[in-house]
């Protein structure tokens, strides 16, 4: 939206009413001329992507979990040989015990 007019703005004050009607009679004059975005930008794509991405994060976690609860209740050997290894490490190792190998 575009700026308001200053002088008017002084002499009314500032409130939600006031600045509905000062923006309706702006669109209804051709003062304003602002214009509505496409939708299709940076914006719209990082918006787009950042639940995307929360729900990947989630269900990394809810892989996770169970596997570490299992770890904690397993062989001490087992359990020493895997203590050092993060999440990242810990997937494939669990995708491999999984098959038999």
């Amino acid at each position: 939206m575009n700026r308001f007019d200053r002088a008017d703005r002084r002499r009314r004050g500032k409130s939600d009413p006031l600045d509905a009607e000062n923006a309706a009679r702006a669109v209804l004059s051709g003062r304003a001329r602002a214009q509505a975005t496409a939708g299709d930008g940076p914006v719209e794509i990082a918006r787009m992507d950042k639940p995307a991405k929360d729900s990947a994060v989630k269900a990394r976690t809810q892989a996770i979990n169970p596997l570490k609860a299992v770890l904690v209740r397993a062989d001490p050997q087992l359990r020493e040989e895997l203590a050092g290894l993060g999440n990242a490490e810990l997937s494939p190792t669990r995708a491999v015990g999984s098959t038999g190998a």
